[in-house]
């Protein structure tokens, strides 16, 4: 269970960002609401649920586990390609952070709701044309 009020100043932030996206259509907050609103785009319907966190310089598997509950709520909704759950973490500062919670992982996404390109060290030259994992000698 989630503790404190609702996230409303956060919410209130988090509408521009919604209605770039599409038709924005929000929930009443009540005990065991499953999300905050809803985006109906083209091809696509949107769940949401927004969080507000102290700290978001932190990996998807420690915010995942600070937020189970929320996650495992979201994945209640049901699973197809028209069907976005995400899950928006907000800091105190205004800054956001986007996810597309799939059935056995979680995504990190940009404000337009498309994947981010993921981070870490490069391939070796060579190896990413042919698909391959440099092996550790």
């Amino acid at each position: 269970m989630t503790r404190g009020r609702p996230p409303l100043v956060a919410q209130e932030d988090a509408n521009p960002i919604a209605e770039k996206r599409g038709t924005v259509m929000h929930y009443q907050h009540e005990p065991g609401s499953l999300c905050d609103f809803s985006i109906m785009s083209a091809g696509r319907v949107t769940f949401v649920r927004i969080r507000r966190v102290r700290r978001l310089c932190c990996t998807i598997k420690e915010l995942a586990r600070q937020f189970l509950p929320e996650i495992s709520a979201l994945r209640m909704i049901a699973s197809a390609p028209a069907i976005s759950r995400e899950i928006w973490y907000c800091s105190p500062k205004s800054v956001w952070r986007f996810f597309r919670i799939c059935d056995g992982s979680i995504i990190e996404l940009g404000r337009d709701g498309m994947q981010l390109a993921p981070t870490g060290p490069a391939p070796a030259k060579g190896a990413a044309s042919a698909g391959l994992v440099p092996a550790s000698k």
